[in-house]
């Protein structure tokens, strides 16, 4: 049966008010990887029956990948979605019109995946070591990779191949933005000429993420040394330093409209203004505390006032950013064949729409979750 087969049965499914076949079409829609927008987007009351039922078909009773999981924003309804088996992928992100994204991974690849159909695209190969970060230009088809090689790319996305390299590291580098405005990213670089513009110095030990913002403060970063750092771009000087962490910081995540950030440590998520006056300790899941008492907290992702957190031993939780309350955490499983211990979650990003989340993880996998409504 065709893809456009099962999207019209499916599509007369709804507007007949009839759910006499919803079990076997569903069921080939999971087994084929179809998620039409249209099953997500129905509000009006006279089919929200249908989609419910399809929604709520029993989940042991299909042929799911054990792996498939979901992603609850708002509301009570299941939709599994896929599992993609990739080497283990440490990074990721969309670009910015939702077409497609893009993963990087321990064998030095960076795969481009189809939005919709989750269907790789191709691949780019040019790194020698493992690929730690990706960031994609919302001004140009540029998408700039690093890497444990040292060096910082710029792939030119319509001719898929390397158009610049950027050399300066003297170790991996794990972490890059893309300034909005100013086409400029940190180590900081400028793309044109490939010079380097300033080194911020600061931080004791090694620096996990890199974010560019348009406004001030343009630069930020976190690092093992515990610490989270605003930078004066301009200057190449740190503005201010969030010193509330008594541990690592591995990630953070900053919502623009509030001026504000929220940063994962090994003790605990909180959030601060921009100005790094803190603001509020959030709950984090106690199954997540571990026997020494630490959480690793290895990826935070924001879209539309909802984080997600991804751990290192698999499990997961969402939070309200205004509320700070965490109204969703689990655990994912791993792959079959995986070992136990490599659920962790290496990355995570919303997509433009904040619909869909994707995440890496270390058994290889890729997953894809989507909002239930």
């Amino acid at each position: 049966m065709s893809y456009k087969q099962l999207k019209d049965d499916i599509k007369n499914i709804v507007f007949e008010e009839t759910t006499d076949n919803a079990r076997e079409i569903y069921h080939s829609f999971l087994r084929n990887r179809y998620f039409p927008d249209y099953l997500y987007n129905m509000r009006t009351t006279s089919k929200t029956s249908i989609l419910y039922g399809l929604r709520d078909l029993p989940i042991d009773k299909l042929d799911l990948p054990i792996a498939s999981t979901s992603l609850t924003l708002r509301g009570t309804a299941t939709i599994p979605t896929p599992t993609i088996n990739t080497p283990t992928s440490s990074s990721c992100a969309f670009d910015p019109e939702n077409r497609f994204f893009v993963t990087g991974s321990s064998d030095r690849t960076i795969k481009v995946w189809d939005t919709i159909t989750s269907e790789l695209q191709y691949t780019l190969t040019s790194h020698i070591m493992s690929v730690t970060d990706m960031a994609i230009s919302a001004r140009h088809p540029y998408l700039f990779s690093v890497s444990e090689d040292k060096t910082v790319k710029c792939w030119d996305l319509e001719k898929n191949s390397v158009i610049r390299d950027y050399h300066g590291h003297l170790s991996a580098v794990y972490s890059v933005d893309v300034h909005p405005d100013l086409d400029i990213f940190v180590r900081v670089w400028d793309i044109r000429t490939r010079l380097p513009i300033h080194v911020l110095t600061g931080h004791r030990s090694f620096v996990n993420k890199v974010k560019c913002e348009s406004d001030e403060p343009q630069v930020i970063s976190c690092s093992s040394d515990s610490t989270v750092k605003t930078w004066d771009l301009r200057m190449g000087k740190v503005r201010d330093t969030i010193t509330y962490h008594a541990k690592s910081v591995r990630s953070f995540c900053v919502n623009e409209d509030k001026h504000e950030l929220v940063s994962g440590s090994s003790d605990g998520v909180k959030k601060f203004t921009l100005d790094c006056k803190f603001l509020q300790d959030w709950q984090v899941p106690k199954h997540d505390v571990l026997e020494h008492g630490n959480l690793i907290i290895n990826t935070l992702s924001t879209k539309d006032g909802v984080v997600f957190a991804g751990f290192d031993d698999g499990k997961f939780a969402f939070w309200d950013w205004e509320t700070g309350e965490m109204f969703q955490n689990g655990q994912q499983p791993v792959v079959p064949g995986s070992l136990a211990n490599e659920g962790g979650i290496l990355c995570s990003t919303f997509d433009q729409s904040g619909e869909m989340l994707v995440s890496g993880s270390i058994d290889k996998s890729i997953r894809i979750w989507r909002k239930d409504t």
